[in-house]
């Protein structure tokens, strides 16, 4: 899971970043159907609702000897190629459903380590199917990254991020339709606040102190362990200590392998960089923060908290030991996106 939740952080930076040096260059692609069709398909119809930051493309890869950046962009609309799949995969004995895809991401990218090429390619969505009343429920949902390593690696990526989004209808087009967990077609459009509903930790009207040691517990408001006492530093909303009672006296706790903490109903994410908790402040019923990330391009992943080497940031981020991002904490698996960077050289 940690790793997943690195790789993510990673591709997302990569994407919101590299815009800049891929405007004259492209990468087209196109889902490669399937060539068999399944026994049975309840399914006739697939839409899209796109909730993508940036629709205009499906990332950055790197072509040429000298691995110029270039957008990977649709030779035809994401909406209808889904529609294409479920086409290809329909025979004879297929009903008039239809299914809903919530695309929250889809992205390839690419990233040069060592002697070899890593690609990636991140999916996230949740994915309906309509009752005969006019309701939808929830049918399946996806949060995979896919890692490829070659020589040259973006003709592989590309094929097997294809490979990944017919699999995922493919499956889930045999499904018969089952009307539980009922949703409008509105609150299917605003997903993600419906989704947040669930989660205590975006809705409960105050949070549980104590010490969270992953995402999971965190969101469910089910801390690991005990808090006394902090110590911040200076005058920041920043945590560099916290402690713990034992055998009734009190003592520090080791904060690696802490997700957060909570302390007077506030939570403060750890950064691994920093070595230390940063105050997230809830804003649009998302939590926002500020922190460092780092890229380690020789090792070929991502550390925690860290994002890779890459277009105009991975500039700066090559030659500094990090800088400063407002992220925000993706409430579906606990990862952190970067939002932008932090121009205060006083941070």
């Amino acid at each position: 899971m940690k790793n997943n939740f690195e790789k993510i952080l990673f591709l997302i930076l990569i994407c919101i970043t590299s815009a800049v040096w891929s405007q004259k260059r492209t990468e087209p692609f196109t889902i490669t159907l399937p060539g068999s069709k399944i026994a049975k398909s309840y399914y006739k119809t697939i839409k899209l609702i796109d909730k993508r930051e940036d629709t205009t493309s499906l990332g950055i890869v790197q072509q040429g000897m000298l691995n110029a950046k270039a957008k990977v962009v649709p030779t035809s609309s994401i909406s209808k190629q889904f529609q294409s799949i479920l086409n290809s995969i329909n025979g004879e004995d297929t009903e008039d459903g239809t299914m809903i895809l919530y695309l929250k991401q889809l992205y390839f990218a690419e990233v040069t380590a060592r002697l070899s090429e890593h690609g990636y390619c991140y999916f996230q969505g949740f994915l309906f199917s309509e009752n005969n009343d006019g309701t939808y429920s929830l049918m399946d949902q996806i949060d995979t990254v896919i890692d490829i390593k070659a020589t040259d690696v973006t003709k592989k990526t590309l094929e097997k991020g294809s490979e990944m989004l017919a699999d995922f209808i493919s499956k889930n087009a045999s499904k018969k339709p089952e009307a539980t967990n009922q949703y409008t077609l509105e609150q299917v459009h605003n997903f993600d606040d419906v989704a947040k509903r669930s989660i205590s930790f975006y809705h409960s009207p105050e949070l549980k102190d104590g010490v969270y040691k992953d995402y999971h517990s965190l969101k469910n408001q089910q801390p690991d362990q005990a808090i006394t006492n902090v110590k911040f530093y200076g005058n920041s909303p920043k945590i560099v200590r916290i402690y713990g009672t034992e055998n009734g006296q009190e003592k520090e706790i080791k904060k690696e392998g802490i997700y957060a903490i909570i302390y007077q109903s506030e939570p403060y994410i750890y950064l691994s960089i920093e070595n230390l908790f940063t105050k997230a402040i809830k804003r649009d019923n998302d939590y926002y923060f500020i922190g460092k990330i780092r890229a380690n391009p020789n090792a070929g992943s991502v550390m925690v908290t860290s994002a890779a080497f890459f277009g105009a940031i991975g500039v700066l981020i090559m030659s500094n030991p990090a800088y400063p991002f407002e992220m925000k904490i993706d409430y579906f698996n606990g990862g952190f996106v970067p939002i932008r960077e932090i121009q205060n050289k006083n941070y």
